[in-house]
């Protein structure tokens, strides 16, 4: 089967499939500098043996892959994280100073440093209130274009990611496109009862690993019937 190749964003865990391409001038783990339809960003080539991850386009698509990333465009990545820590300080005094009900969760520099998202999340059953005076603002102060980007707690989870009750990295974050439909009723089947604790994620929603489990039982419970037809 022939390998896919995709660029890994920067930031995000966000795969974006690359097409057109000969295989043998491409080079896997090479950092890039690439324009999708947000603008100019950093990723590293990677290879697939089978097939995308079912997350693979998320919310970002690829135009182009400008070029190889020099050693000056690396340097350059790196930095971005201090700055987001610092955009995202700034971010949250300006919500205090201008009294606004929400929470910022993370902060995104595009490559070029002139474009800058910014997550949030209202607090509990507030509006979301008119941001164009805080958002002209940090613009402002920020010198960049900033974008802001409502999520909500399964968002929250599936863009910073964690390590589950199993130990592994989300799935919502690694892999999983949506979050799996579990009600109560499949979580007490399995012997639980309803904890914040054990049976919510860190997205404060029953866990994805009940709709998993659910339908393993739902598939073994059809063996067992056909063998006794």
């Amino acid at each position: 089967m022939e390998n896919k190749l995709a660029i890994k964003l920067r930031k995000f865990n966000r795969i974006c499939p690359i097409t057109g391409y000969r295989e043998g001038s491409i080079k896997v783990g090479a950092s890039v500098i690439v324009l999708t339809d947000r603008g100019d960003e950093f990723g590293t080539i990677v290879m697939f043996p089978k097939k995308y991850p079912v997350a693979s386009t998320q919310d970002v698509r690829l135009k182009k892959v400008i070029r190889y990333a020099t050693e000056e465009d690396i340097q350059l990545a790196a930095s971005l994280s201090a700055k987001e820590n610092e955009a995202r300080r700034i971010a949250a005094e300006k919500v205090k100073e201008y009294e606004i009900p929400l929470k910022i969760v993370e902060a995104e520099y595009l490559f070029d440093i002139k474009k800058i998202n910014l997550y949030y999340k209202m607090e509990k059953d507030k509006k979301t209130p008119d941001l164009k005076a805080y958002r002209r603002d940090l613009s402002s102060t920020l010198q960049a274009e900033v974008t802001m980007r409502n999520i909500n707690a399964r968002d929250e989870a599936k863009f910073l990611g964690g390590l589950g009750p199993c130990g592994r990295p989300l799935c919502c974050h690694m892999w999983l496109e949506k979050p799996r439909h579990v009600t109560v009723k499949m979580v007490k089947e399995q012997g639980y009862q309803i904890s914040p604790v054990r049976t919510a994620g860190m997205c404060s929603r029953l866990m994805c690993c009940f709709g998993y489990e659910d339908s393993g039982r739902a598939e073994t419970r059809g063996k067992e019937e056909e063998r006794h037809e």
